[in-house]
């Protein structure tokens, strides 16, 4: 019996020993998005960063230098595993697992209006008839994407004469009509911009919060 227990206490130091730690970070608390780049940082003890190879189930995963990108496939789990080279084969240091989800929908701006917490807000027509175009963009989640508008509505209400007139803009640069409009502008006429659709860097098309402006002067 004394002899088996340190044959055991053996393996489970030898074992210890020979086990490699390692770190892999995300900028984003181990959650990836669906349609951009999630960048991953590994680092594995007493391995070169040429030694390591990462091998993932959901998605595509490329880089070099202990740098590398992480593209989600679906929504659900990504398990990454994580391999040292060696001469005749991978020997598997680790996994580790990320969450992937899509992304949340970005906000409707033009100029400096708009945003998750400016649904109704004051303007300047100097501003927004010197404006080229609208866009989309991500707030509280650092992701670097771009985002074409695809169309929207934008309807005036006119404060002198009680009158309205609906117009449409069908890319995410605003057409000369609008423009023309926006110069014509005065004092407590409110725009209303709705029905506003953009693509997302997955491929799915959002249909974004309405955004309502009041001019100020």
């Amino acid at each position: 019996m004394k002899h088996l227990l340190l044959f055991f206490a053996g393996l489970i130091c030898t074992l210890y020993l020979q086990a490699q730690h390692f770190s892999l970070s995300n900028d984003r608390m181990n959650v990836a998005y669906l349609g951009v780049d999630n960048p991953i940082s590994i680092a594995v003890e007493n391995c070169p960063c040429n030694s390591i190879v990462l091998k993932v189930d959901n998605g595509t995963i490329k880089g070099e230098n202990c740098q590398y990108i992480y593209r989600g496939k679906e929504v659900g789990a990504a398990h990454i595993a994580i391999y040292r080279k060696t001469a005749n084969h991978l020997k598997k240091i680790g996994e580790q697992a990320l969450r992937v989800k899509r992304i949340p929908p970005p906000v409707f701006k033009i100029g400096p209006y708009g945003g998750t917490y400016t649904y109704e807000k004051k303007a300047k027509k100097i501003i927004l008839a010197n404006q080229q175009f609208a866009r989309a963009d991500f707030e509280d989640i650092d992701i670097d994407a771009r985002l074409p508008i695809d169309s929207f509505y934008v309807k005036i209400f006119h404060a002198d004469n009680g009158k309205s007139e609906t117009l449409i803009n069908t890319t995410g640069k605003i057409s000369q009509q609008i423009l023309d409009a926006f110069s014509g502008l005065k004092k407590d006429d409110v725009l209303f911009f709705h029905e506003i659709f953009a693509k997302g860097p997955d491929g799915l098309q959002w249909q974004l919060t309405p955004l309502i402006l009041i001019i100020d002067e």
